[in-house]
């Protein structure tokens, strides 16, 4: 596993993180709430934008 992107949230989410990561199916978004991993979500089938997508939803408070 290669770690390819970090995000940050600002403001009212600015306790959440998450990582990208390369893996041999696919990729993984690691969510963090300050020091909590909340989800490690596999991502198979799609492209690195979709999973950079899906890190960047949960830092933005899309994904509650």
């Amino acid at each position: 596993m290669t770690e390819l992107h970090t995000f940050w949230g600002n403001g009212q989410y600015s306790d959440r993180k998450s990582h990208v990561f390369k893996e041999l199916t696919g990729y993984s978004v690691l969510m963090i709430k300050g020091e909590t991993v909340v989800e490690d979500r596999l991502i198979e089938g799609h492209s690195e934008q979709y999973a950079e997508d899906c890190a960047e939803n949960w830092v933005l408070g899309v994904i509650p």
